[in-house]
């Protein structure tokens, strides 16, 4: 019974240590001032929301099947550093569309 009580006690201690236990995974939306930008969005769209990205890179392809035969998709990452009152947000694009958003440590 007592060994129960660590390991409770121990999963607590972890849970509640911030960035432990839960990773931060992606977000659905990003905010640049005031405007909102979304999974989906262009990268027209983005840049005219928050601006030029800090740096920007082209990471690679991937090969999709469609309805007529293959097709080919650009996969690029976008950097946005919004300073140190907020975190660094990397953007990934895929075939010119904004797939996923994840921030990262506090910006400088």
């Amino acid at each position: 019974m007592k060994w129960m009580t660590v390991v409770v006690f121990l999963s607590i201690c972890v849970l509640a240590v911030p960035g432990v236990g839960f990773s931060q995974g992606s977000l659905s939306s990003l905010r640049c001032g005031s405007r909102l930008v979304l999974i989906g969005e262009t990268k027209a769209g983005v840049v005219v929301k928050c601006g030029p990205p800090l740096y920007q890179q082209h990471v690679g392809e991937r090969i999709v099947r469609t309805r007529y035969g293959y097709d080919k998709i650009i996969v690029e990452e976008w950097v946005y550093n919004f300073g140190p009152m907020d975190f660094v947000h990397t953007l990934r694009f895929e075939g010119g569309r904004l797939a996923e958003i994840r921030r990262g440590d506090r910006g400088f």
